[in-house]
């Protein structure tokens, strides 16, 4: 007995190590999962802020502004067909401007959305794969079960035990050594890998959310600035108006 124990026990110290980088790679893996969820809210966050808030404003005050052109335009009052032909041409200008902006960032949002869409089909991929994954867990368990059921009254039970048993149950373990050794330095590269990832991902995220707060504070100037220039509208404008205005510039 003594000298079975002794040999065994390289196989013992070797399943605790083994056990020990599993399990620690679990943990990772898990940490890992957090990092990339908090990196998901974070970035779902930014493309409403995006999206929903600072795009929607700064929608908002192009209308103005080309709605406040279409007001200065007709308020003008022409003295010569010359000035009357300027401002239905600078009129059609102004509305092709708009169209042409408007249809330039229709074709943005559709490539946009078309990402949106391809994402959309990834989270369903990795959905389908969870649930693998989750029934790989039951069925592994129901066959275990059935395992533990053996042990206990059935033919796995070590009062029954046959000639050749032994051996065959050493090979397996043999083999399971081997592939779990490969399976655990192999799953430790990518944690790490993805770990890395993860961090930059955050980083990234971070300077968008700045960017984006930014960017909204330049919009509410931009806002203040429309509001400023539709309180000029209507206001009677003569030739030293025009002529001050070009010395400033």
């Amino acid at each position: 007995m003594v000298k079975k124990k002794q040999e065994i026990e390289p196989q013992k110290l070797a399943l605790d190590s083994l056990n020990a980088t599993i399990m620690d790679n679990k943990a990772m893996i898990h940490q890992s999962r957090a990092n990339i969820e908090e990196n998901r809210l974070l970035i779902l966050s930014n493309q409403s802020a995006a999206a929903l808030g600072n795009q929607q404003l700064a929608n908002h005050n192009t209308e103005e502004i080309f709605e406040s052109r279409k007001t200065v335009l007709v308020t003008f009052d022409p003295e010569t067909d010359l000035q009357a032909n300027y401002i239905e041409v600078a009129s059609r200008r102004s509305e092709l401007d708009f169209l042409l902006h408007s249809a330039r960032l229709n074709e943005q949002c559709l490539t946009i959305n078309k990402m949106m869409v391809e994402a959309n089909a990834l989270l369903i991929e990795i959905t389908d794969n969870i649930m693998r994954l989750n029934q790989d867990i039951l069925e592994f368990n129901e066959e275990n079960l059935d395992s533990n059921n053996e042990l206990i009254q059935g033919i796995l039970n070590p009062l029954v035990v046959e000639e050749g048993m032994v051996e065959e149950l050493q090979a397996e373990n043999d083999s399971s050594f081997e592939e779990l050794d490969r399976l655990s330095s192999k799953n430790r590269k990518e944690i790490v890998k993805l770990l890395e990832q993860s961090a930059n991902n955050k980083n990234i995220a971070i300077q968008h959310n700045q960017e984006i707060s930014q960017r909204r504070e330049k919009l509410y100037i931009n806002r203040q600035d429309v509001k400023t220039m539709r309180g000029s509208v209507g206001r009677e404008i003569d030739y030293a108006d025009i002529f001050l205005s070009n010395s400033e510039e």
